[in-house]
């Protein structure tokens, strides 16, 4: 058996028996295990839900995956990480077939090794997120490239296509600009002639451009988003899709939302995302430099560097946006012990596939035997949320009563208290919002409040619009408990006083957006 082969099934009995041995993981999987039980609920097939809100942040395609496997009968938790378990081995595999066309000659299970047990790759892939689709798709793209600048495809290049189409009803336009301008700069940086302004040089640029049949293969790659655009415009409406297109991929890039950082976020996180071989990638960068008339240093330096590059220029940053350069900062990597160790290269290429083996032999102890204490009961106490949520949706199932929530609910609130109700949770935008309605009636005596604590004013807080300001008082809100979920969550039950108490003075409400409409969370 070979060792690629071996290193596959590894992998696949762990993310095997993971699927099944715990919770969901905070904050990403209560979101994506939501939206797929509310669209079958509620056969809303091409319209993710959350909340019975329509749902914005991402394509339908993780969820239109994950759907069959829940039908088939496998538990939630369980069916919402199929697609990104089979990705992942999937990107393990095409990272062979990567290597295998810019190195016929070298027959090394390392660079596979490297990258199944980079600390950014086995969490992004092992819980559930559209990252894993979008990894894959660029780096079956990238191959495809990689094939035919080597001429092992003639013709339409239709791996390269159907990994941008991949990547792209994943994640969106992102897919195409971490893609097809990476191989275009690799394009650029085949002839040093471009650089002169030779005409012949120009001239052959734009033959290899017409070679990869990009007319063709953009109406491959827009070709899935774009039906579901236009559906999901019909169904819900024009703003809806105005939301998923320009505000969830134009608006944050520029502005950040929830996810603002500085410039220089990624050379901070990548020492540990991609250790131990990010501590090898800046003598990669100088081997590659050196070696840019090659094609896969210099194809391997244009799709790292752009990915980063891209990235960087986002005001929107996490640090697992650059997961699908992770090919190709691997071989950068290793390119850089090579050159760094020279004649000890093979040692060395021994102790860092120990290092990795390592790696993922503590991921497989922490997957199988120690994650599930910390999602259930057992030897590590339960976490704050799950525990703190469990004991919210026993109180309320043995005290029913109308629930609202102040400001929109968080994931993990909607997928505990979702089994209660079977319906979309009621909440207030603002304070004046709150109040009104306990003024008219909408809200009455003996319903919850549900509050998130860094909601209400603090001394070292200051007043924003959607701070709820007076706090509850204590003569018309019983605070019937408080739970450590979610940074805190306090629970409170109007009181028969409420009829009687004057609508106070409030914040300023914020300003409605016309994505407010949807669910952009």
């Amino acid at each position: 058996m070979e060792v690629h082969v071996g290193l596959l099934g590894f992998l696949a009995v762990i993310f095997g028996i993971a699927m099944f041995n715990h919770g969901l993981i905070p904050a990403e999987e209560p979101r994506f295990a939501e939206v797929v039980r509310e669209m079958i609920a509620r056969s809303s097939f091409w319209v993710p839900l959350k909340n019975g809100l329509p749902y914005v942040e991402y394509p339908p395609l993780y969820y239109w995956l994950a759907i069959p496997f829940r039908l088939m009968g496998l538990p939630l938790r369980a069916a919402i990480r199929v697609p990104g378990t089979l990705a992942f081995l999937a990107w393990i595999i095409w990272m062979r077939r990567w290597m295998q066309t810019l190195f016929p000659s070298v027959a090394s299970t390392l660079p596979l090794l490297a990258l199944a047990a980079l600390p950014i790759a086995l969490y992004n892939f092992f819980t559930a997120h559209t990252d894993s689709l979008l990894a894959l798709g660029v780096l079956m793209a990238y191959t495809g490239y990689a094939r035919h600048r080597t001429g092992r495809v003639r013709g339409f290049p239709w791996e390269l296509w159907l990994g941008v189409l991949l990547a792209t009803s994943a994640k969106g336009p992102v897919g195409m600009a971490i893609t097809l301008p990476g191989m275009g700069l690799e394009m650029l940086l085949a002839d040093s002639a471009l650089m002169r302004f030779s005409k012949d040089a120009w001239i052959g640029l734009w033959k290899r451009i017409r070679a990869i049949r990009p007319f063709r293969g953009l109406a491959l790659a827009v070709s899935l988003i774009v039906v579901w655009y236009v559906v999901a415009g019909l169904e819900v409406n024009w703003d809806f899709v105005r939301a998923a297109l320009i505000y969830q991929n134009f608006t944050r890039f520029l502005t950040g939302l929830d996810h603002e950082h500085g410039p220089w976020l990624y050379f901070h996180t990548i020492w540990g995302d991609f250790f131990p071989w990010s501590l090898l990638l800046p003598f990669g960068l100088v081997a590659a430099w050196r070696l840019r008339a090659e094609l896969p240093w210099r194809l391997a330096l244009t799709w790292a560097l752009w990915t980063v590059f891209f990235f960087s220029l986002s005001v929107s940053k996490q640090s697992k946006y650059i997961l699908p350069a992770a090919p190709a900062i691997v071989l950068l990597s290793l390119g850089g012990l090579v050159w760094l160790f020279g004649g000890q290269a093979k040692r060395a290429r021994r102790v860092a596939g120990t290092v990795s083996l390592s790696i993922l032999t503590l991921f497989a102890f922490l997957a199988i035997l120690v994650l599930p204490g910390l999602i259930f009961p057992g030897l590590i106490p339960v976490p704050k949320t799950v525990q703190g949520l469990s004991r919210l949706r026993a109180y309320l199932e043995k005290h029913p009563a109308p629930l609202v929530s102040y400001l929109y609910p968080r994931p993990p609130t909607i997928y505990a208290l979702y089994p209660l109700r079977h319906a979309p949770i009621p909440f207030v935008r603002s304070a004046r919002a709150l109040y009104a309605e306990i003024h008219s009636g909408v809200i009455r005596p003996g319903s919850y409040l549900l509050v998130y604590r860094d909601a209400l004013p603090a001394a070292n807080r200051k007043v924003t619009s959607r701070t709820l300001s007076p706090p509850p008082n204590p003569r018309d809100f019983a605070r019937v408990f408080s739970i450590p979920a979610q940074g805190g969550l306090i629970l409170y039950r109007l009181l028969p006083t409420i009829r009687h108490m004057p609508v106070p003075k409030t914040p300023q409400p914020p300003p409605w957006h016309w994505w407010d409409q949807f669910d952009t969370d």
